[in-house]
């Protein structure tokens, strides 16, 4: 195991305004914080990502493998691989409880600042893949 900060794993970018690329047929969702608020002529970003609300609903990560727009409600990240499974930081970030890092007072928000400080225990990057695998396992049985 070893203690990292989420900066060390990946980088926080923010959404942009969709204005210019929404459209209203496209296999290219538009994402905020409640999910998908309609559809892109181009991703702001083609890989796999996490989503994490900057305003609102901060505390509910998205996991996403593909192309995407966010807005400027919801950041999305590049995640190193060369150090992290992706889904397996997803899962990890689901038990972390973002709202202790907001910075708002009547609507819930996240910064770049406070999430990159957040401190994470990860598993051996080769024991990783068999923790996502066991519990996409636990998840299939339990269906």
């Amino acid at each position: 195991m070893q203690n990292v900060k989420l900066k060390d794993l990946v980088e926080i970018c923010y959404g942009k305004d969709q204005e210019q690329v929404e459209v209203e047929f496209s296999t290219i969702p538009i994402l905020g914080t409640g999910g998908i608020i309609g559809y892109a002529s181009k991703p702001l970003y083609n890989h796999q990502s996490i989503l994490i609300g900057r305003k609102g609903t901060i505390s509910r990560p998205f996991y996403i493998n593909g192309p995407f727009w966010t807005i400027d409600t919801l950041f999305y990240t590049k995640i190193n691989k060369n150090l992290v499974v992706p889904k397996y930081l997803y899962y990890l970030l689901l038990t972390i409880k973002l709202e202790h890092y907001t910075e708002g007072t009547a609507v819930p928000s996240l910064s770049i600042k406070a999430l990159n400080e957040i401190d994470l225990l990860i598993h051996k990057y080769n024991d990783q893949q068999h923790i996502v695998n066991t519990i996409l396992i636990l998840f299939l049985k339990s269906l």
